[in-house]
């Protein structure tokens, strides 16, 4: 049986439901592309609950993920967040993170969805030489990503803290409409936005409707999506596993090789010595045909890599996708996408598709991005 967020009674009376990572979640409540548009000019939310939410605390708390992940979380400064990976021995990746320092001595990481179970397990396995404490709280807290250009003017009126204070990849304790939380300046969209987390069980339902009264659009999980591909930002279970490495996957800035051990390092070591063999690229259509994950792709008449993610972009009119290709095809390459059997032109992008200054429709009445 699916598990049920704070905010499950909601969802239900509005949203089209569907099963994620173990939950039952709000695949769309308007429809997608309305969704992803309120996002973009305005301001979504997202319920986020569904991710999970592990404390982490003691003397040897940053020295342990700095051993468990591939960043630098030990140098984060307070309240400061950082994307990292959990890999495996073999250089895999066993997940991707965001890590938040919240205190001298404890730090809060988010997994995906589907992969809570195994990464406390992995967390757990590894613990043994580190003065470190773990605290699951995924069943007993809630998350709501707020993200668009006007998800300040939102937000600021319900929050206790002066928002601009909170740069971004930074975050701070505080009060949301009377709730405790830890809002962070973070987001998988390609917008600004936050990302709200608080530890009361119960309190998303009564912030979730505060947050829709000034102005935010309910979007569900169809619209965000679309979003993230056009960001070209990864999805484990698509772009990620525990057999594509940080290297495959673009994520070299996420693995610093100058700090101590960590788990995967030898591994990646070797990999680095030679170009990999495939890599993350993304893919603009030619027409009208849109590219579903494992899709094959073709150079001439040779199959030189797959599908991981594919949508049609209403922000940019028309279908996109990312994938693996083989060898070292510069972007601008012609390939062909077999769809349903018939072959579709493709050009080799760079990602992100999307790049928020580029639009001239953005309201201008929010602060600036930072």
């Amino acid at each position: 049986m699916a598990s049920k967020t704070q905010l499950h009674s909601y969802h239900v009376a509005h949203a089209t439901m569907g099963e994620f990572g173990g939950f039952e979640m709000p695949l769309w409540y308007e429809g997608i592309m309305p969704e992803v548009n309120a996002v973009r000019r305005e301001a979504g939310i997202f319920d986020v609950s569904h991710m999970g939410r592990t404390l982490f605390t003691g003397r040897g708390a940053g020295r342990f993920l700095d051993y468990l992940t591939t960043n630098d979380v030990a140098g984060l400064a307070p309240m400061q967040t950082r994307y990292t990976l959990i890999c495996n021995d073999e250089g895999g990746v066993v997940d991707d993170t965001i890590a938040v320092r919240t205190g001298e001595e404890s730090y809060v990481t988010f997994w995906n969805a589907s992969n809570r179970e195994k990464d406390t397990l992995w967390a757990k396995e590894r613990m043994g030489r580190f003065e470190v404490e773990m605290e699951d709280h995924s069943d007993s807290s809630f998350m709501i990503a707020l993200q668009g250009p006007m998800a300040h003017n939102v937000l600021q009126p319900l929050c206790v803290t002066d928002l601009s204070s909170v740069k971004r990849h930074r975050a701070a304790w505080t009060r949301v409409a009377g709730t405790e939380c830890c809002v962070l300046r973070t987001g998988y969209t390609g917008e600004d936005g936050f990302e709200i987390f608080s530890l009361a069980d119960g309190g998303a339902l009564a912030l979730w409707n505060r947050l829709i009264e000034g102005g935010a659009t309910p979007a569900g999980l169809g619209a965000r999506d679309v979003l993230r591909i056009e960001a070209g930002l990864p999805l484990y279970g698509h772009e990620l596993s525990d057999v594509i490495s940080p290297l495959e996957a673009r994520l070299d800035f996420a693995v610093k090789m100058e700090k101590g051990e960590f788990v995967g390092k030898k591994a990646i070591a070797a990999l680095m010595r030679e170009p990999p063999r495939r890599r993350l690229t993304g893919l603009r259509m030619l027409g009208r045909g849109i590219p579903r994950e494992g899709y094959a792709i073709f150079h001439g008449e040779r199959e030189v890599g797959v599908v991981t993610s594919g949508t049609f972009s209403p922000t940019l009119g028309g279908p996109i996708a990312l994938g693996f290709i083989e060898g070292r095809l510069p972007c601008g390459t012609e390939v062909r996408v077999r769809i349903r059997g018939s072959d579709h032109s493709a050009v080799l992008s760079e990602t992100p598709f999307y790049d928020r200054d580029r639009f001239g429709w953005r309201r201008k009445t929010n602060p600036p991005y930072i």
